[in-house]
């Protein structure tokens, strides 16, 4: 009886498992996956709601596959995205599906600048299994979008849901032959892949002339770097005749070149932790022909300035001169060429009373004179430069004071001209309790932006190339400070007083740094810019980029 029982239920276990393999199809076993799709983020100067819910309903038809893939409804993630603050990073992806009880969240952002289309998308897998899939496109034109995230949605159902679909190839388009290949895409370039050059002139320039201009100068933007850059500068520092970008972090030095259609890390140096790195400079200051990278250091433990700086001796960047008491800046002069300052943290003063050129002596770098010796106390070495922007055949000093107006001074020490609308605008700080003369204590001290005096356009006049970064609660606050959009200004001296000659179209983000020089080693000069989108806090990873503006059209080349 007991064989007769256990042969019964074996063969009751193998009929109802036929029955199951019969009677359901092969992938009703396996788990339905959930994806939430978060409306993309749109930076634009007008309202493209419409392209928003067009690319949900695009991205929505294309993962969604029966009994594979649901994608959540479209109200019920409005409702979760509701409750996380914006703006949405992969940590914050996470909790919108932990909500939703999803498996995948999609979110991204596309910016539209002039003719310029720039697209990011993320897909984050909440159980971890799988790493983000990101995705990354700079395109000419609205009529890319589409096809585009087509393709993305392609590679979304292929590397997460093992989903094969036929690519559908982008339309071939001509390369504009005028356009070095060096505005390629890096991340693009990284991969062997390629994306076609913005084409100069097409659209809407980047550039807003005051006067008639045909010139209309390209934009071109890096890929996203994960951290926040406090600093840039560029510079030959090892030596072989190629440009090479210098950023910093807190507390890292990075070196990257543009080289054989490629923009490649080529160093990432890591300094203590309680290090603060405030600003970078690069200049060939000992003449050996390879540029000195000097960074302005301060130590938060000791509260005083530990700067270094850095030099390539053939194999690594050595560290030629350690724990300096300067603040360091180079300005570059039309005609005299670069020129190292350094301005000197006191006992009781933040800043010192001097402004003075350092010089290489062979084993360090030494004061040789002061600059400008009647300049105001207040003109700290971040926040001037020199040149003969007055076109007179001598030098003048350009600087931000205080409340980040400009002001020209006679080398002597005479005011000349100050501006009535604040310039710059400035994110990066020092906190070190100080006696001031009123006898307050500042614990907050904000360091001016750079300045440029150039004659671009070659036509003998000398023009201040500045920024102006937009604050979202312009000085109300004296510690607080957030930037939420930036532009480029070039002024020139008219007799009275700088008016403008043209501005760049307002950009979303930060200005934290910016250089003149040939960041792609193609001969001609760009404007090169460190934009921050998000900083580093608790509960958010940073994220920076570089953006460059060809600046041949406006030199008349």
């Amino acid at each position: 009886m007991k064989i007769s029982i256990f042969k019964t239920s074996r063969l009751f276990i193998l009929s109802l498992a036929l029955i199951i393999i019969i009677g359901f199809p092969a992938h009703a076993s396996a788990k339905q996956s959930r994806i939430a799709i978060v409306p993309f983020t749109m930076n634009a100067e007008k309202d493209l709601t419409y392209l928003q819910e067009g690319i949900l309903s695009m991205l929505s038809s294309r993962l969604s596959w029966e009994d594979k893939v649901f994608v959540v409804v479209r109200q019920e993630t409005a409702a979760a995205v509701k409750s996380i603050a914006a703006p949405l990073n992969e940590a914050k992806a996470r909790k919108i599906g932990a909500i939703l009880k999803a498996d995948y969240v999609l979110f991204g952002s596309i910016t539209i600048f002039g003719n310029s289309v720039s697209m990011d998308g993320t897909i984050v897998d909440i159980s971890d299994a799988k790493p983000p899939l990101s995705f990354y496109n700079q395109s000419k034109g609205m009529e890319e979008v589409i096809p585009r995230l087509n393709l993305f949605a392609e590679e979304i159902n292929e590397k997460v849901f093992n989903r094969k679909i036929a690519v559908r190839q982008l339309p071939q388009q001509k390369a504009p032959a005028q356009r070095p290949s060096q505005y390629m895409h890096p991340e693009r370039l990284f991969s062997g892949e390629f994306v076609e050059p913005e084409e100069a002139g097409g659209g809407r320039s980047p550039f807003v002339m005051t006067g008639r201009s045909d010139a209309t100068p390209g934009f071109w933007k890096s890929k996203n770097f994960r951290v926040q850059i406090k600093g840039l500068a560029l510079g030959d520092v090892d030596g072989d005749g190629k440009t090479e970008t210098v950023m910093i972090t807190n507390q890292e030095v990075h070196i990257y070149r543009s080289e054989n259609d490629r923009f490649i890390k080529i160093k990432e140096i890591a300094g203590k932790k309680y290090y603060k790195y405030l600003a970078v400079d690069v200049a060939d200051i000992n003449k050996d022909g390879k540029a000195e990278i000097f960074v302005t250091c301060l130590n938060k433990n000791s509260k005083s300035l530990e700067s270094f700086v850095l030099e390539f001796n053939g194999s690594h960047f050595k560290t030629i001169a350690d724990g300096e008491n300067w603040y360091f800046r180079v300005i570059s002069r039309p005609v005299l060429g670069p020129m190292l300052v350094g301005q000197k943290m006191g006992i009781s003063d933040l800043f010192m009373p001097g402004v003075y050129e350092l010089v290489w002596t062979g084993s360090g770098y030494k004061p040789q004179g002061k600059i400008a010796m009647g300049l105001p106390e207040n003109i700290t070495v971040f926040g001037f430069t020199m040149g003969d922007l007055l076109n007179t055949k001598g030098e003048v000093v350009a600087a931000f004071d205080e409340e980040e107006r400009l002001r020209i001074y006679t080398t002597g020490g005479s005011q000349e001209w100050k501006s009535e609308d604040r310039f710059g605008g400035s994110e990066n700080y020092i906190d070190i309790d100080f006696q001031d003369k009123e006898g307050d204590y500042e614990s907050r001290v904000y360091l001016p932006h750079r300045l440029y005096i150039v004659d671009l356009n070659k036509d003998g006049k000398t023009e201040l190339i500045t920024i102006k970064n937009k604050s979202i609660s312009g000085h109300l606050f004296r510690r607080f400070r957030h930037y939420s959009g930036a532009w480029f200004e070039s002024l020139s001296w008219d007799g009275l007083g700088l008016a403008k000659n043209w501005h760049t179209r307002e950009v979303s983000g930060y200005i934290c740094d910016y250089a003149i020089g040939d960041i792609n080693n193609d001969g001609e000069l760009e404007l090169v810019a460190a934009i921050v989108s998000k900083r580093d806090v608790i509960g958010q990873k940073a994220k920076s980029t570089v953006i460059t503006y060809d600046l041949a059209p406006l030199m008349g080349e």
